[in-house]
């Protein structure tokens, strides 16, 4: 396995534990622990933040799969899903924010769920590509 296949898969493993984190551990804790308008505070900090590494990591992956001689298919798409789909969910966040602040319910459920949905797929892809 050469350096950036090896770089690649680190990079991908940061992206799953990221997610991991953010999904698993930190925000039960928020939404348990935190008064409604503090989480909001946290919530509108910290997933903008999350979808922009994540995206810059994907980024730093589409490069890396670019100049690799012994390029992998698998880890080319998987750093084009890593870098767009957080880039949409960046992009969706004002919108999510204004559904949430006007009580547009049906729009800020479409919105999460989409959000979601994205980084759901970027998760798996970044797992799966490891062993295709």
């Amino acid at each position: 396995m050469n350096l950036m296949t090896t770089l690649h898969l680190l990079l991908s493993g940061i992206v799953v534990g990221l997610i991991f984190f953010q999904t698993a551990l930190s925000a039960p804790i928020i939404f348990k622990h935190l008064a409604k308008d503090q989480s909001s505070i946290y919530i509108r900090k910290i997933f903008p933040k999350l979808f922009a590494i994540i995206a810059i990591i994907g980024a730093i992956c589409f490069t890396m799969q670019l100049s690799n001689r012994g390029m992998n298919q698998m880890g080319l798409v998987a750093s084009i899903i890593t870098f767009t789909l957080p880039i949409i969910c960046y992009l969706m966040v004002p919108a999510t924010n204004e559904a949430t602040d006007s009580g547009n319910t049906k729009k800020f459920k479409q919105l999460h769920m989409l959000s979601v949905f994205f980084i759901v797929v970027v998760f798996i892809s970044n797992i799966l590509w490891c062993f295709l």
